[in-house]
């Protein structure tokens, strides 16, 4: 019974330091401009260009992309109003999980261009070899979720180290780290370079980027998502609600995130001018 206490305490000890600290809705702006920044980019390289064959089959993802925008864009606008954020904690929480599950789709996206890059001079995209790539992306992530889950649940029958615990103030992750990854991302590196003379590092590193990703990141929505039901369960997971901002700093925070809306918009239309110029 001791013991039972003793882990249940170490485990309610981690979760209200994630709470107040990596899982806490004061991230929930910072983490949607991300999204906002990693959607916009990917938006632009997935829509197809004209003339060339074949990039009919991004046209999916470019349009997914463009609704996850906007979704981050009220969150970000819906992030403003404290008094909101911290009365429906429990809601706001699951889209703090969802976030972060877009944000492990977005960077893993990133990745899949240098996976399937080839160097050629047709004009004809290689549509298959992406998506390939696509299905084995989204076998690696669902395989390294299920692991994150298995392994969130055998700490929560151990009961949460503290060391673990002071790790989410300090913001840093304390995965270990597989030495059958690090033997993967070897070979993934090596191998194909020596066989090629270099021809695939493109590729290799990408692939590499797209495994190192889809092992680590989900580790995120995995703990949001179980934070989310424990809020839900018990208000002993709520933060902590701050004290009211004066009217002066509302303001400045108001037109801060403003700026950084108008900011990213401003970005991303002038990279796709200058990058459609180029083109032509």
């Amino acid at each position: 019974m001791n013991h039972q206490s003793t882990r249940e305490d170490a485990n309610r000890a981690y979760f209200q330091a994630l709470a107040n600290s990596r899982g806490s809705l004061r991230q929930l702006a910072a983490l949607s401009i991300l999204n906002i920044v990693l959607l916009g980019i990917l938006s632009y390289f997935f829509n197809p260009p004209g003339g060339v064959r074949g990039h009919e089959a991004l046209w999916f993802f470019r349009d997914v992309n463009l609704v996850l925008i906007g979704l981050s864009v009220v969150v970000l606008i819906l992030s403003v109003f404290r008094s909101l954020l911290f009365r429906f904690q429990a809601m706001f929480s699951i889209v703090m999980a969802f976030g972060a599950l877009v944000m492990v789709y977005s960077v893993c996206l990133l990745t899949l261009p240098m996976v399937t890059f080839i160097d050629s001079n047709e004009d004809e995209y290689r549509a298959e070899v992406f998506i390939v790539s696509c299905v084995v992306a989204s076998a690696i992530v669902v395989s390294a979720t299920a692991v994150h889950v298995i392994r969130l649940r055998r700490r929560l029958r151990a009961g949460h180290s503290e060391k673990r615990t002071i790790g989410n103030y300090l913001a840093v992750s304390k995965s270990r780290r597989s030495k059958i990854l690090w033997i993967t991302f070897g070979v993934i590196a090596v191998v194909p370079n020596l066989l090629t003379s270099g021809q695939y590092l493109t590729n290799a590193l990408g692939a590499i980027g797209l495994i190192f990703f889809a092992c680590v990141l989900p580790s995120l929505p995995v703990e949001f998502s179980y934070l989310a039901y424990l809020k839900l369960k018990d208000r002993v997971y709520w933060e902590v609600r701050p004290p009211r901002m004066p009217a002066q700093e509302r303001r400045r925070l108001t037109r801060k995130v403003v700026l950084w809306l108008v900011g990213i918009v401003v970005a991303i239309a002038a990279f796709w001018v200058l990058a459609k110029y180029l083109r032509f």
